[in-house]
């Protein structure tokens, strides 16, 4: 199991911080993607994304820290959970077809 250097871990603290100023909310837990080691003990670049549902954010983060943020307002386009989404024949107007 990967893990995140000292300078990742700063810098996803930094990026939480920066995210709630930027939406107002908290987006709860970051979800860790570790790229394969370029250099072996050099540690992993990593996409880090977290979403509560109306904004999501993703951190690009190099060994040392770096990388940019982005940080995203949501517009839901499909939700198969959502029955009144569909109409009575269970076709939404996102794809026209059946599901």
């Amino acid at each position: 199991m990967s893990t995140l250097t000292d300078r990742q871990q700063k810098a996803l603290e930094q990026a939480e911080r920066r995210i709630e100023v930027i939406t107002g909310t908290d987006l709860g837990e970051w979800h860790i993607a570790y790229q394969p080691e370029s250099r072996p003990g050099r540690g992993h670049d990593l996409s880090a994304w977290a979403s509560d549902g109306e904004h999501m954010a993703t951190q690009y983060l190099d060994p040392y820290g770096n990388g940019a943020l982005v940080v995203y307002s949501i517009d839901l386009i499909h939700n198969d959970s959502d029955e009144e989404h569909f109409d009575e024949d269970g076709i939404c107007d996102c794809s026209g077809e059946p599901v």
